[in-house]
């Protein structure tokens, strides 16, 4: 089968948003935070975050280290983890429906909503981090920048939640 005439940023981000939306798609079904006609309520503490964690640190991580790793220019490294975060996002919330519910607030949000809305401060972050703090802003070290940066910032994410929620 030949290969699909795409521009190499955007087969890069599509691989990312693939893997990542699968991980996080396949992490929200496995903890039954997407079945169920209900809302599902998020646990108090740490175990509410240990639920959402492996969702938003594969939206926020994967989308911004593999593209900026695989990239061949600065302008490819930006586009591909944009295209791969947004792909990903919409990918999990339209496939991830079910509703999770926050308890202290009532707040009743669809579980790829609020997977998303965590992720996308942690993907901002690492994306900016890997071409500010790389002197070229693509590759390998741009990608594993990002990766780390962005991880730290999805985990307090994480924690301020466990901590309010």
């Amino acid at each position: 089968m030949p290969r699909l005439p795409l521009p190499a940023w955007l087969r890069r981000a599509l691989e990312a948003a693939t893997v990542a939306a699968i991980v996080s798609i396949g992490s929200l079904a496995g903890e039954q935070l997407t079945t169920g006609p209900g809302a599902y309520p998020l646990p108090a503490g740490p175990a509410g975050m240990l639920l959402l964690a492996p969702a938003v640190l594969a939206l926020g991580v994967v989308t911004s280290a593999y593209p900026p790793a695989m990239a061949a220019t600065r302008g490819d490294a930006a586009l591909g983890s944009v295209a791969a975060f947004l792909v990903a996002a919409d990918l999990t919330i339209i496939l991830a429906g079910g509703r999770i519910l926050l308890e202290p607030s009532e707040t009743n949000l669809p579980g790829g909503l609020l997977v998303g809305l965590v992720a996308l401060p942690a993907a901002t972050v690492g994306v900016v981090a890997g071409q500010l703090l790389t002197p070229l802003g693509f590759g390998r070290r741009a990608g594993a920048i990002g990766a780390i940066v962005s991880a730290g910032t999805a985990v307090a994410l994480l924690l301020i939640i466990g901590m309010v929620a």
